[in-house]
């Protein structure tokens, strides 16, 4: 399979128009293969022959074929890593406990689209692939078509894993995730969940999924430079735009330079992701609220125009940069110029990069109400999540299936996943937990095979530590993280290790312990989480018709017309007609119900009410 998929990545490049015949698929005479005689190898010459009347009758192993990807992100391709003790770990596991032979290819993630397109136009898909990175309209067509084999019906050949996408399982908010119209799903997303999480849910609220420990964050500020120049914490907007004013003017940096700026990503979709929370607006734009469900644009909120006039008072005092910044995630460029006052990201991850000052302290600020009669928000990371989505040619061996989806959902994976070989890379203590050893880099095939290898490239990677994580809990208010040691028991430590950990030279808590005491102040009733993960199910062939009619034009319609207001290119006097011209001609209104349409999917499936039109 290896070498004809390698060949196949280059040959079927110039295929890509033919995508849309999505009928297209394995015809019996391609799939002669893939019958039960052809699809299995007998393992017991591997083992001792047995003729006890008594010994039960040996299961012959099944082949799976997967086309897998690789970003090139992680230090080891997965074709380096075969002689890993953590890869042979792997397919032992696959042959010996689910008798089952991953017959893989992983080309890189460039031409993985492409590639897929061509296999199927030629009806020589795999029997599993990542499906997701078809274009909507394709991944619609072969749903249509009925070229994906539906996950129920896989899952009933996976006794293990299934129970954990039953209602109220672990998982089941990855089987709601992917919910057609139909009420079927035929696409798994691996789950990227953490174990310890927090349940937002109150009088007012009630919590889609509960959200990461560490999750809940707002801005950060250089607090190090504010006791440089004897200023106090901000607790209001004029104090933080005059706090960033003084940074830039002193020069405080010392690098001769007026550099020193708030990191807001201009110009960019994370714009929204700063101090537009104190304004009431969500993380980003056409997310829905985790809350209320409903879908929220910016530019439609209340807390829009008085948001706009305060960032374009910070880009005139010229502590604001257009096209300044990227991702929220990619922080580490730009704090390691030493030039960033503030930045908004997950507390705790500052103090795992480099500033390029080693007495650099970033500390999260309160949460702030700008203005009086609009309640503030503060973004809340969820504690599950999903990776690339997967998919089952319908040709597949439903068996085959059904031990993969087992397979990636057993515990073994797991700890695999995270610590690598047992006596090696890690034991376990006399308290139950996991003592993980210092390894040299020529011990790296012994390390956990998650952020070193393994990139959905031999086989997905599922990182599912809200089902077999070794401190499983679900927190039922910020105070109960608290009282437990929260943001420090989820990572087995305690504050003082935690501190030596990282080299903490604040004061107090940890960054983000202390956002959730700001929160916890705030009150309860008051919270207002604003969604990182966006729940969207699969579009029907009638949303992809609208989406790829307006969508594109219509996002970065909203977002020019955000930076220009802030830049000062237009007025926020001129933003009701440029709106109403979004209506008119580029959507709006049919987008927005597109997406809570696929939201209230999303809701309907996890067994919540669904959002109704206004």
């Amino acid at each position: 399979m290896k070498s004809r998929y390698r060949f196949l990545s280059l040959v079927l490049a110039l295929m890509l128009l033919l995508a849309l015949f999505a009928g297209c698929q394995n015809d019996a005479e391609n799939n002669e293969e893939d019958d039960a005689s052809g699809n299995t190898a007998d393992v017991s010459d591997n083992e001792e022959n047995n003729e006890d009347a008594d010994t039960p009758e040996e299961v012959e192993a099944k082949t799976i074929t997967w086309l897998g990807f690789e970003f090139h992100n992680y230090k080891y391709s997965a074709a380096e890593a075969e002689d890993f003790e953590t890869f042979k770990a792997y397919m032992d596991l696959a042959l010996n406990d689910y008798k089952l032979v991953i017959d893989w290819e992983a080309i890189d993630q460039s031409a993985y689209q492409t590639t897929i397109n061509g296999l199927l136009a030629s009806g020589t898909l795999p029997d599993s692939y990542c499906g997701s990175f078809f274009p909507e309209d394709v991944y619609n067509s072969v749903y249509v078509n009925g070229g994906f084999a539906a996950m129920d019906d896989v899952l009933e050949y996976a006794p293990e894993c299934a129970p954990l996408f039953d209602e109220g399982g672990p998982l089941a908010y990855a089987k709601a995730w992917m919910t057609m119209e139909d009420g079927n799903w035929y696409t798994m997303r691996p789950g990227n969940n953490t174990a310890n999480a927090i349940d937002l849910s109150n009088s007012t609220l009630t919590q889609r999924v509960p959200v990461q420990v560490h999750g809940p964050y707002g801005l950060a500020i250089r607090q190090d430079w504010l006791n440089k120049l004897g200023l106090a914490m901000p607790t209001s907007p004029e104090e933080f735009q005059e706090a960033l004013v003084q940074f830039n003017t002193q020069d405080v940096n010392g690098n001769g330079a007026n550099d020193e700026r708030y990191v807001a990503h201009l110009g960019t979709t994370g714009v929204y992701a700063g101090v537009a929370q104190w304004w009431g607006l969500p993380s980003g734009a056409m997310i829905e609220n985790p809350g209320t469900g409903v879908i929220e644009v910016p530019q439609l909120m209340e807390g829009y125009k008085p948001w706009l006039t305060y960032m374009r008072g910070l880009y005139d005092d010229k502590v604001l940069y257009n096209n300044d910044g990227g991702a929220m995630w990619q922080y580490s460029v730009y704090c390691a110029g030493n030039y960033v006052s503030a930045y908004t990201v997950m507390n705790d991850n500052l103090w795992a990069t480099e500033t390029g000052d080693p007495d650099a302290d970033y500390e999260p600020m309160p949460i702030i109400q700008a203005v009086d009669t609009i309640e503030p928000r503060f973004i809340a990371q969820e504690a599950v999540a999903g990776g690339v989505g997967f998919t089952f040619n319908s040709e597949v061996d439903l068996d085959a299936a059904g031990r993969f989806m087992d397979f990636l959902h057993s515990e073994k994976y797991f700890f695999l996943r995270n610590y690598g070989i047992e006596g090696v890379a890690w034991d376990w203590t006399d308290d139950g937990l996991i003592q993980q050893y210092t390894l040299s880099e020529d011990q790296d095939g012994y390390r956990g095979a998650g952020g070193l290898w393994l990139d959905f490239n031999a086989f997905p990677d599922a990182g599912i530590a809200n089902v077999w994580g070794l401190n499983c809990t679900t927190y039922d208010s910020v105070q109960d993280a608290l009282d437990a040691g929260e943001c420090y028991t989820e990572k087995f430590m305690t504050a003082d290790e935690w501190k030596e950990s990282v080299n903490y030279n604040g004061e107090g808590d940890s960054p983000a312990t202390k956002f959730l005491q700001y929160i916890n102040d705030y009150g309860e009733e008051n919270f207002n989480p604003c969604a990182v993960y966006s729940f969207f199910t699969p579009p029907t062939s009638e949303e992809v018709l609208i989406n790829s009619q307006y969508r594109t034009d219509l996002d970065t319609y909203l977002l020019e017309m955000t930076t220009t207001a802030i830049t000062g290119q237009i007025s926020v006097d001129e933003i009701d007609e440029k709106l109403q011209y979004a209506y008119d001609t580029l959507g709006l209104q049919e987008c927005l119900d597109v997406a809570q349409a696929r939201y209230n999917r999303f809701l309907v499936a996890m067994g919540m009410d669904p959002v109704e039109a206004e």
